[in-house]
């Protein structure tokens, strides 16, 4: 892959990969360098730190999906522009996650023949763009192909076939799609605000890789990443997601009926949601009030806090229980035996943990970015997501230099370069 903001590193044969977040209340630009493997002796090995990132609220996008391309280009523009200035670094080249209702999910088998007997690298393209051949209706593209398993010579349960012998190769894949017309917008603006896109993911996707460690993606996880606009739902076992589902309300829904209750203006109720905010009255200090300004010259008032805690808490156990919904109702409650990873904005919500753990009846943790170094205030689980993009992108740099990137089953990247010539 090739970086066009590179910027005077030759000399230490680092990249720079930049991850982009197009949220429905903010735009996240991160900027990451990949140190290169060290010779023995010399130290620690290579990684991934966060040279800089910068955010920008975001106008023109709801619910995952773009509403107006000319605030979308400006949200994106003052996004990379405070990460420019943070980083030293100028990004022409970025990595972009999607979400929305949009987001489609199935599962595809193929089968091949092994001609040399021993399976390379070759042999698993083959077999992996076999399964991918499935009828695609024509206003919709393959964001992703993961496997699940291999199969050689009727020999299931096999992660990784190179190296072995066989005449019969089979690969059971997951396949997750997007509606094309709107990857096609968000690529658009980007290239408005003079980016080159060089990868879409499926946002939690990439979220997984920043705030899930690898033996939780083993033994069985639910990644719940409460964005803005919308909930991502991932599920993951055997190392690598087996199901996923968006839900249309997010932490903009709590904002909402904060406004609407105390009859606030949005950006002042978004305001006292993130100070004053909690999930549930049982864990309040009732005797806590919130001074609330007024726009427009009106003066300021103090309220109960209770009585925000009393319409954030509904929502809240809405939300919950469509997420209940999604798990135990398909029968996925108990293949998560490391249980659930709240990440995302909103999860920083007083008691959303606690609330979580009682209604899902599974334990919970907040997720925030690992495996990659960074700023104090980068360790937010609201930054997840572009960390997943950095950490994600890096991968493929750091498997070329022998460190551990990445397996096969996740290492596999998005073929999109035709929707790029908008």
């Amino acid at each position: 892959m090739h970086f066009g903001f590179i910027k005077d590193i030759s000399a230490k044969h680092n990249r720079i990969i930049a991850g982009l977040d197009v949220g429905s209340t903010k735009v996240c630009a991160v900027v990451g360098e990949v140190h290169p493997l060290k010779k023995p002796g010399s130290g620690p090995d290579g990684g991934i730190n966060v040279i800089g990132f910068g955010t920008a609220p975001s106008r023109g996008i709801k619910k995952g999906l773009v509403i107006n391309i000319e605030q979308t280009v400006e949200s994106i523009k003052g996004a990379v522009k405070s990460a420019e200035d943070a980083s030293g670094v100028d990004i022409k080249a970025v990595n972009i996650g999607v979400t929305g209702s949009h987001i489609g999910y199935l599962s595809s088998q193929g089968v091949i023949a092994v001609k040399e007997k021993e399976i390379g690298p070759r042999e698993v393209d083959m077999v992996i763009d076999a399964a991918r051949a499935v009828a695609v209706p024509f206003d919709r593209e393959i964001l992703h192909v993961i496997p699940s398993e291999f199969i050689v010579n009727g020999q299931n349960g096999i992660t990784d076939p190179r190296g072995m012998v066989g005449v019969r190769l089979e690969a059971k894949v997951q396949i997750i799609t997007g509606a094309a017309s709107s990857i096609q917008n968000l690529v658009k603006c980007c290239q408005k605000a003079g980016l080159e896109v060089l990868d879409v993911v499926f946002q939690p996707v990439a979220t997984a890789d920043a705030v899930l460690t690898r033996d939780e993606k083993e033994l069985g996880a639910a990644l719940i990443d409460i964005g803005g606009g919308t909930t991502d739902i991932a599920l993951f076992q055997e190392g690598n997601i087996f199901h996923s589902a968006v839900l249309t309300i997010g932490g903009g829904s709590f904002t909402n009926d904060a406004a609407i209750g105390l009859r606030l203006p949005f950006q002042e109720a978004e305001s006292i949601k993130r100070k004053y905010g909690c999930s549930m009255l049982s864990l309040s200090n009732r005797e806590r009030e919130m001074e609330v300004e007024y726009g427009d010259g009106k003066i300021s008032r103090r309220i109960p806090g209770t009585h925000l805690i009393e319409i954030l808490q509904p929502r809240a156990e809405e939300l919950l229980g469509m997420i209940k919904s999604e798990i135990s109702g398909r029968g996925f409650h108990k293949l998560l035996n490391s249980g659930v990873v709240l990440t995302g904005g909103a999860a920083l919500m007083g008691g959303m943990d606690v609330m979580a753990e009682n209604i899902l009846e599974l334990p919970v943790r907040i997720g925030s970015p690992m495996n990659i170094e960074g700023p104090a205030d980068f360790n937010n689980p609201a930054y997840a997501a572009g960390a997943g993009l950095v950490i994600r992108e890096a991968g493929e740099s750091l498997t070329e230099q022998g460190l551990d990137g990445g397996n096969i089953l996740n290492g596999i990247k998005s073929k999109m370069s035709c929707w790029f010539k908008l």
